[in-house]
């Protein structure tokens, strides 16, 4: 099993548009922006490099987050490789994927900031200083970060688009962790009426997501590096 079986390429017409972040066998998560507006409405079938198919199950704007069905002929269950941990001020993470020859690494600032708040939502993200100033920290979004010493990695989030819209240099970073997208996708797709609920919200109750043993990360052994559980809400 490769080291980063966590890290997908996704294509449109056999054209690459994104990178993002398998949660699951059958689960992903990607940029919102990355896809675009139009391919968030009209859904069309994307594909990863090996041509396997990607349904687009949900988008959410204000998270810059979709959720990504993959086409595996049944195959379910935990990624056998890859575990999720829960961030903490001062840790050290790295990019998965890096535009540039040397990798993208840095700390975490904040664990929850606050990414987007209004009436309707409030999505958290986690905060990250870069070791570098960034030209265009947009073009980062869609990038899996892990923990800088865990082999095998332990993932903290996916790298989402800056919070201010107009794009500038800058040496922070926003990532949404896979906590926070379980909940967004529960807060979001549910309603008050039966109909108005989508697919999304049946994925927490996927088996994809389940059977997976808690383990404890090497550098902090009170924490715990945790996998979506099966049935969860959160």
């Amino acid at each position: 099993m490769a080291r980063d079986e966590h890290l997908i390429e996704l294509y449109l017409a056999g054209r690459r548009i994104a990178s993002g972040l398998r949660i699951a066998r059958p689960f992903a998560l990607t940029t919102a922006h990355a896809l675009g507006p139009d391919v968030l409405t009209t859904k069309p079938l994307l594909h990863l490099r090996d041509g396997t198919p990607a349904h687009i199950l949900w988008g959410n704007t204000p998270s810059d987050l979709a959720l990504l069905r993959l086409e595996l002929n049944g195959t379910t269950g935990p990624l056998a490789t890859t575990a999720f941990g829960e961030a903490h001020q001062g840790q050290s993470w790295r990019a998965t994927v890096s535009v540039d020859p040397k990798p993208l690494t840095g700390s975490v600032v904040e664990p929850e900031a606050v990414y987007h708040d209004s009436p309707h939502l409030t999505v958290t993200a986690l905060r990250l200083r870069c070791e570098r100033v960034l030209r265009d920290p947009a073009a980062y979004a869609g990038s899996p970060i892990e923990e800088t010493r865990q082999d095998p990695p332990v993932v903290l989030g996916l790298l989402v688009k800056p919070r201010d819209t107009s794009p500038r240099e800058s040496d922070e970073a926003f990532a949404i962790s896979v906590t926070e997208a379980l909940r967004l996708f529960n807060d979001v797709t549910g309603g008050k009426k039966a109909e108005k609920r989508t697919r999304a919200n049946q994925v927490l109750h996927d088996r994809g997501y389940g059977s997976v043993r808690p383990r404890w990360t090497r550098t902090e052994p009170n924490r715990r590096a945790r996998r979506p559980s099966e049935g969860t809400d959160r």
